[in-house]
């Protein structure tokens, strides 16, 4: 790689890396605000925590792989931080797409039957997102046997690698997930979305006589807006690395440029799903108001302290000069 890409590289991940830090933490800070204020808590939410600690934990397991760049392919760490880092990796892309079914189930349970969705507490929702990350967990637990340090012996670097699967093995194992993970989906959730928009134009007709129902539904619109683009991003940025990866285990394609590209692209996709909570979400753009005046409180306390503190120091200063003059 060329010294302008290796910084062009170093300053999209510095990027993408601070907005996704502080996006999800963002996130979950909105998130455990609206839990703990009863009347504000919406099934969304409990959802958009679970999104935005995979994508959390992915963001910081990336740094592992930054390591193993600027140390030329080297890899950093031993054999058990290379299979805990691929393992909780891959099951974070899990548990992301196993939560973006839920929601789509729950926006369509919402607006198909809304007193069926009422029914449904809380606890029920909490109980499906463990079920998620559980199932999560030990879909890719196989990864934890698959991956181990491998020493090149052109270079003599050690590499994380899925050699212990074999090529057939690596095959099976991620056409399945491409079938399982990617795919059906793909395709439930398009059918969700379609189905879940027309509902609400239907409900928008018979509410726009009503003040109250129209506000509802341009709430519920609203709320479906963002996790359909949420969604739609998800998709877009995980494809082309499904579909490179097929390829590469199937020696179809064996470039790296692409596949790099790809990489980044899940990446970025950490990164702008907060974007799109702030954007669309009342609630996450209070919570960033509250974080900067809060910053800006504390300096703003801090400066005062240290100018209070000078002036204190000048007076005792004065007072002591004054007090040996009259001792003259």
């Amino acid at each position: 790689m060329s010294p302008s890409m290796t910084v062009f590289f170093y300053c999209l991940y510095a990027t993408v890396f601070s907005l996704a830090l502080f996006g999800n933490t963002l996130s979950l800070i909105t998130c455990y605000r609206s839990y703990k204020d009863i009347n504000s808590v919406l099934p969304c939410f409990i959802a958009i925590a679970s999104l935005a600690s995979a994508d959390l934990l992915f963001t910081l397991l990336s740094i592992f792989d930054l390591l193993a760049f600027i140390s030329d392919g080297n890899w950093f760490g031993g054999n058990v931080i290379c299979k805990a880092q691929s393992f909780l990796i891959e099951s974070c892309y899990t548990v992301s797409i196993l939560t973006l079914i839920a929601i789509s189930r729950e926006r369509l349970r919402a607006v198909s039957s809304p007193l069926l969705a009422r029914v449904e507490g809380s606890a029920e929702r909490k109980l499906i997102l463990v079920g998620i990350w559980v199932t999560g967990i030990l879909t890719c637990t196989p990864l934890l046997y698959a991956y181990h340090i491998v020493e090149d012996k052109e270079t003599g670097k050690s590499k994380c690698l899925n050699t212990q699967m074999g090529d057939k093995g690596r095959q099976i194992y991620y056409s399945i997930q491409a079938g399982l993970l990617f795919l059906v989906p793909l395709v439930f959730m398009t059918w969700a979305h379609i189905r879940i928009f027309k509902l609400l134009s239907i409900h928008e007709k018979t509410r726009s006589s009503l003040v109250s129902g129209a506000r509802q539904g341009l709430n519920q619109n609203k709320v479906t807006r963002m996790l359909a683009v949420v969604t739609v991003i998800f998709f877009v940025c995980y494809g082309p690395f499904m579909v490179i990866r097929e390829l590469r285990y199937f020696y179809i394609y064996n470039g790296m440029a692409i596949w790099k590209l790809s990489q980044a692209m899940i990446f970025i996709q950490a990164a702008v799903n907060p974007i799109i909570y702030c954007f669309y979400g009342q609630q996450f753009r209070h919570t960033l108001k509250d974080v900067f005046c809060c910053c800006f409180k504390c300096s703003k306390k801090l400066q005062t302290s240290e100018s209070s503190s000078e002036a204190a120091t000048v007076q005792i200063k004065e007072r002591s000069t004054g007090t040996e003059t009259q001792f003259d």
